[in-house]
C-alpha cells in the first residue's frame, strides 16, 4: 500500500531559483515608469484640489438658497418638540414603573 506522506518524484533535479539583476537599460525604463506614476498622482491630485474648492462653493451658493425660518417659528416647534418628549417619557416611565411593580409582586409570591 502506498505511504500517504510520500513527496512527489521531480526526476532527481530540485528547483533552483536564480536571482536575475536587472540590465541598466531595465533601471531607467523602471524609474521612468516610476516618474510617470508620480506625475499623474500629482495631476489627480490637483484635480481633487480643485473639485473640493468648487464643492464648497456650490454648498455655500445652495445654502443661500434655503428658505431658513424665523425666530418665532423655531420657538413654536421647539416647544412642540420638548412637549412630545415630555409626553413620551412620561409614558415609558409609567410602563416602567408599571412593570416593575407587577415583577415584584410575582416575585413576592413566588418566595412566600
Amino acid at each position: 500500500m502506498g505511504n500517504k506522506n510520500k513527496r512527489p518524484q521531480t526526476g532527481g533535479l530540485q528547483e533552483k531559483k536564480i536571482k536575475i539583476e536587472p540590465t541598466k537599460e531595465e533601471i531607467k525604463q523602471d524609474r521612468k515608469a516610476e516618474k510617470l506614476k508620480m506625475r499623474e498622482k500629482r495631476r489627480e491630485a490637483k484635480k481633487d484640489r480643485v473639485k473640493m474648492s468648487t464643492r464648497f462653493k456650490e454648498m455655500f451658493g445652495e445654502l443661500k438658497k434655503v428658505n431658513w425660518p424665523n425666530f418665532s417659528t423655531t420657538i413654536k416647534q421647539t416647544g412642540v418638540v420638548l412637549g412630545v418628549v415630555v409626553i413620551f417619557s412620561l409614558v415609558v416611565f409609567g410602563i416602567d414603573r408599571g412593570l416593575g411593580e407587577l415583577f415584584k409582586l410575582l416575585t413576592k409570591g413566588l418566595a412566600q
